[in-house]
């Protein structure tokens, strides 16, 4: 995590968060859904495309997740951690190395950057979003769109 400490309640959260995402590395996620906010407004941006907001899309989403991912691991590097009373978020990068994929034939990897935030609900931190995307290196944003005719 970053230089400042941070609560325990916070650490552990986070810890669970990490377990539960080398669970998600192998097609489990259980432990994600677990600890995920099961309210309305929770949302999800995830590095392959499309958003969700509401606990049943999200839901749903960690589903399609597990159907993808079928043996890896997942590391973090913390970039900032800011916890307030009620809320704290943490920015990562986050790298799974994965033995098995659905349409892949060989193992891979990739590094994304991570916000995950999440809220105290009950007396319990639930995340309440994850966006999470592709790291790359720094492109000038001309070089990938397309002229609109």
């Amino acid at each position: 995590m970053s230089d400042v400490p941070v609560p325990a309640a916070v650490a552990a959260t986070v810890a669970r968060l990490h377990t539960a995402m080398t669970d998600v590395a192998n097609g489990d996620v259980r432990a994600i859904k677990a600890l995920y906010s099961h309210t309305a407004d929770a949302t999800s941006f995830y590095g392959w495309g499309g958003w969700e907001k509401g606990w049943d899309d999200v839901s749903r989403r960690w589903d399609w997740a597990a159907e993808q991912f079928r043996g890896g691991t997942v590391a973090y590097r913390n970039v900032t951690t800011v916890v307030t009373p009620t809320l704290f978020y943490t920015t990562d990068i986050e790298t799974f190395t994965m033995r098995s994929m659905d349409g892949m034939s060989a193992p891979t990897g990739w590094s994304n950057r991570v916000t995950h935030i999440f809220r105290l609900e009950n007396d319990e931190w639930r995340l309440l979003h994850r966006h999470g995307n592709r790291l790359e290196d720094q492109y000038k944003p001309a070089t990938r769109l397309q002229p609109k005719e």
